[in-house]
């Protein structure tokens, strides 16, 4: 296979070093620079891995080839992208500032709940996983939390239904006595960062508000201009839910729940102005899936007066992130699908970024809001449509002239929606033609559907003179071959990336690592732009434990799904080979945090284990000031002692 690699590389499929604005003073940088201490994999080699791949079948059934896609994930992409590796080199003084509190005690699943203090017996438990929307404002930061997010992602997206528990977390789904299954409400917060006190916001809120949060999934996103802080998030039962405080003192102004919209993710100001991205709780035809609001009220304790929004822009999809950017206002999109439609590539809203008017003196007005355009999507760089069809679009930032976007890959559910496609006959996964899937089929479906988060850059996007580069990423991507009947991997024009520059310019998706899902958060900090991460590779190797010490795992595919067109038992096989395999890649585990000295620099780590905590598995929120780079972890870890999310200050010496 050496050979193979060395003519790919010789022919010019493998990517050259970017000969465009070459920055010898990094080159000689790197030179002298210590390796990463092996906390990414270092570019392997083909004995790296050899042990590993002799274990498994060459040809796999049918068409498709399991081993060849193993082969690509932790080896040849390596090779083919001309990674040169990452090194970590911090510079900020890490200062953990509060932390989720004990705020349960579990005793076994299904048992009752307890407070505590927590008696001999039962386990100390915090639910409070992410800080999950953050913001500064009058010398505190104020943010909001959503509780044991890893349980709701697992049966809200992927249809797990069967508790779990090790002693990482806890999951007991249906079992729980709460009547709520894993489902707490989040709480609202200030950090007073001039006596380094934190105070709950939840006691500032009347009876009527205070319901409003219990029927909060969590506070999402955070924003903050002329007094007044807004904390906002997805309702349990319908719209999202806005809390409005004091930024001077934290007291209460207001609530309110809008129907019209089901989910926000972030806030920006911009030239004195605040607005923030919305999904619409309705989409039919053609009508919007998404809009940009832009906060037209003022500090009052009058709804009417508080709560003022107009809309300003209207996309396909859900609003996402949002930056000024050359004298516009720059969102990425989540993909959108029509109200009651299935999650499938013929109905969705493809992930994109959209840009709005030029920038007048004072804003963007309701008459803006039909004049956006999507310049680049999904589709752009993703070749196979499924693929597409359940990416979503991560942080976006403007830094040093240039515009950064990232993509996000909730682990597994492309591989659930492609299982679900098969099973409504829109693909067919049945390699061998027996009539069902089994654990080899399945397998290369996992691997065929991975994505790891890609990173992107571009000069003058949606003009004509636009430059779209991938610089973490993939040259090529495996894709859905209806002769295989499953996914296959190939270094030709069919598997290569739609770019018209295809070579990633740094090296590969994830940054080099496989379990780096999302690009999660992007802020410019002290002249550096610092890019966090969702890095799974914990909950990879937790569930890799379980296997080996003869536990059940949870099936890869839904179980209802899976029962349909295959046993469990093969769910169950594929899904403990995937991570077997892909121990071979497995990194130091927790969040990373990337930091981009110039954009004609490549990444250096600043943290590569979770800034400190390996059971931070995100940098979810990022704030800056010209002080300090503020982080909110995300920490679903409900049971480990060091579980549950983090408020850290990092800011040089």
């Amino acid at each position: 296979m050496a050979g193979v690699v060395g003519l790919w590389v010789l022919s010019g499929c493998g990517a050259q070093l970017p000969t465009e604005e070459t920055d010898t003073a990094q080159a000689s940088e790197s030179a002298s620079a210590s390796a990463m201490d092996a906390d990414l994999p270092k570019v392997p080699t083909e004995q790296d891995v050899a042990w590993e791949l002799d274990l498994y079948p060459t040809a796999g059934v049918g068409g498709i080839s399991p081993l060849s896609l193993v082969k690509f994930w932790t080896y040849e992409r390596f090779i083919i992208n001309g990674d040169q590796g990452i090194w970590t080199r911090p510079e900020l003084k890490r200062t953990l500032l509060a932390k989720a509190e004990v705020d349960e005690c579990f005793s076994a699943i299904g048992g009752p709940i307890n407070q505590p203090p927590c008696l001999l017996g039962t386990k100390p438990k915090r639910n409070q996983a992410y800080v999950w929307g953050l913001a500064k404002a009058d010398r505190s930061l104020y943010f909001g939390t959503v509780a044991n997010t890893l349980c709701l992602v697992q049966q809200g997206f992927l249809g797990f239904a069967t508790p779990q528990e090790n002693p990482f977390w806890v999951c007991e789904f249906g079992a729980s006595q709460s009547g709520t299954g894993d489902y707490r409400p989040p709480d609202l917060q200030r950090y007073k960062l001039d006596t380094r006190e934190l105070a709950s916001l939840n006691g500032e809120l009347p009876i009527w508000a205070d319901m409003l949060r219990r029927t909060t999934v969590g506070l999402r996103s955070a924003g903050a201009q002329d007094g007044v802080v807004f904390l906002a998030g997805p309702s349990l039962i319908r719209g999202i839910n806005l809390f409005a405080f004091d930024a001077r003192d934290g007291g209460f102004l207001g609530a309110k729940n809008l129907p019209q919209f089901n989910n926000i993710r972030e806030w920006v100001n911009v030239r004195g102005a605040l607005y923030t991205g919305v999904a619409y709780s309705v989409v039919q035809g053609n009508s919007p899936g998404g809009a940009v609001l832009r906060w037209r009220g003022r500090k009052s304790t009058n709804h009417e007066v508080l709560f003022n929004f107009d809309v300003v822009g209207k996309t396909d999809a859900e609003v996402a992130n949002l930056v000024e950017h050359a004298g516009r206002i720059y969102v990425t999109t989540w993909p959108t699908f029509n109200t009651g439609a299935p999650l499938s590539p013929q109905t969705a809203r493809f992930t994109g970024v959209w840009r709005s008017p030029r920038l007048e003196q004072n804003g963007l007005n309701h008459r803006d809001a039909d004049d956006w355009d999507k310049v680049w999507d999904i589709r752009d760089y993703e070749p196979d449509l499924l693929a597409a069809a359940v990416t979503g679009g991560g942080a976006v930032a403007s830094f040093d002239g240039r515009l950064y976007w990232g993509t996000m890959h909730v682990p597994f559910l492309a591989t659930s929606v492609a299982v679900g496609a098969h099973a409504e006959g829109v693909l067919n996964l049945d390699a061998d033609g027996n009539g069902s899937l089994g654990w080899l089929e399945l397998l290369n479906t996992a691997l065929g559907t991975h994505r790891s988060t890609s990173v992107f850059q571009s000069d003058e996007l949606g003009n004509r003179n636009e430059s779209v580069r991938v610089i973490y990423g993939e040259k090529y991507l495996p894709i859905y071959s209806p002769r295989a009947k499953g996914y296959t991997i190939g270094f030709d024009a069919a598997h290569r990336n739609r770019l018209e520059k295809p070579d990633p310019r740094w090296g590969s998706s994830g940054l080099g690592n496989f379990f780096n899902a999302y690009t999660w958060s992007l802020e410019v900090f002290d002249n550096d732009l610092y890019l966090g991460t969702f890095d799974w590779s914990q909950l990879a190797r937790v569930g890799l434990q379980e296997a080996i010490e003869g536990m059940p795992l949870p099936p890869m595919t839904p179980p209802s799904v899976a029962a349909d067109i295959t046993s469990v038992e093969d769910a169950r096989r594929a899904h403990h080979d995937y991570l077997r395999l892909l121990n071979i890649a497995l990194p130091k585990q927790g969040a990373d945090l990337f930091r981009f000295e110039h954009r004609n620099k490549s990444a250096v780590a600043e943290s590569l284990r979770g800034l400190g905590n390996d059971t931070n598995y995100g940098v979810r929120t990022l704030v800056g000031d010209n002080k300090a780079l503020y982080v909110g972890t995300a920490n679903p870890m409900n049971l480990h002692p060091d579980g549950g999310w983090e408020l850290i200050q990092l800011k040089k010496d």
